[in-house]
């Protein structure tokens, strides 16, 4: 039996099996590329560097958002918006959900969406 070739003769590629186990086992257990050694993925990093570098802490940039929009705070993360690094502060109005942007270094709002 040979495992290289078709019956036609042609070559065939086969994948061993540990290799695919292996594939299959990261998949599950979810050690994907995009992961760090605690299980943080690059985006909870990445959000965890900027609130380090951040000069206005997400509290202050949650009550300044509400100054300007208020409504109950949904969400906040830091996002690179209009050339800025800004807390995107969600906020569910009574017409829908908005957005505040509010720079993580000065504490200005940069806009709403």
């Amino acid at each position: 039996m040979n495992f290289g070739r078709s019956s036609s003769g042609q070559r065939t590629r086969v994948i061993p099996a540990a290799l695919l186990a292996t594939a299959v086992t990261f998949a599950w257990l979810g050690l994907s590329g995009d992961t760090g050694l605690a299980g943080e993925t690059k985006d909870t990093q990445k959000q965890k560097h900027a609130q380090q570098a951040a000069k206005v802490s997400e509290e202050q940039a949650t009550e300044i958002a509400l100054k300007r929009m208020p409504g109950e705070v949904t969400s906040v993360v830091i996002e690179r918006k209009r050339g800025r690094r800004v807390y995107v502060v969600e906020i569910q109005t009574p017409k829908g959900e908005r957005d505040v942007l509010v720079d993580i270094q000065t504490g200005d709002v940069v806009g709403t969406e």
